[in-house]
């Protein structure tokens, strides 16, 4: 785990900085019988909905196939914001930027997915542990807006060893990249990831065999 992550759990942080961007980041544990993905929708919603200063029930997200990338809909006109969505057993997240796309995922430290290592190349199989890699990955990949499916071998990583980390995409019709932060909270990790440009990616569908499922 990276030193100077920043602890965080349980809780909304409002223009939480990441590079020049500011993005309001929460976490939150799901009321009981409550769906994980019911909770970070909830969860999004409300951060959105204070934002832009409406009731949270004014605020809708649907998700695009095959990607899963929000769409934010409030008092019925969809609005440019980017909002970002995550969970991993019994925590959620959420977080929403104004001014550029934005990403979040979270990883279970004590739980450590088998076979992560066949996604990450060169330095970062030594920068930092495997789950906070792939964590950054899926992060960059939302935060880049790709309404395709999730490509962990087209993300670079590079951690900074101060809690931060810069990313990169790069396919054969578009490329993107930007900065991010890692945060703790508790036993997991989050990564948080923005864009450099406030302007997203065309759509488009990659294809190829390495496709990976982005939550």
């Amino acid at each position: 785990m990276t030193a100077a992550a920043v602890a965080f759990t349980g809780r909304v942080e409002r223009d939480f900085v990441i590079g020049d961007r500011r993005v309001d980041v929460g976490t939150a544990i799901p009321a009981p019988g409550e769906s994980l993905s019911t909770a970070a929708r909830r969860l999004a919603e409300c951060l959105v909905a204070a934002r832009i200063g409406l009731p949270a029930f004014a605020v809708r997200i649907a998700t695009l196939l095959p990607s899963g990338r929000p769409i934010v809909s409030a008092e019925s006109d969809v609005s440019t914001m980017s909002v970002s969505m995550a969970h991993e057993r019994g925590l959620v997240g959420a977080a929403v930027c104004a001014e550029a796309g934005v990403g979040i995922d979270i990883v279970d430290t004590t739980f450590v997915r088998a076979g992560l290592d066949h996604w990450l190349v060169g330095a970062e199989r030594a920068a930092a542990s495997p789950g906070m890699v792939w964590a950054a990955k899926e992060a960059a990949y939302k935060a880049a807006g790709l309404d395709a499916a999730f490509r962990p071998l087209r993300v670079s990583i590079e951690p900074l060893g101060d809690g931060t980390f810069s990313w990169s995409f790069r396919d054969d019709w578009r490329e993107a990249s930007g900065t991010g932060r890692f945060l703790e909270a508790g036993r997991y990790v989050l990564a948080v990831a923005c864009a450099h440009s406030s302007r997203r990616p065309s759509t488009g569908r990659s294809e190829g065999p390495e496709v990976a499922k982005c939550s």
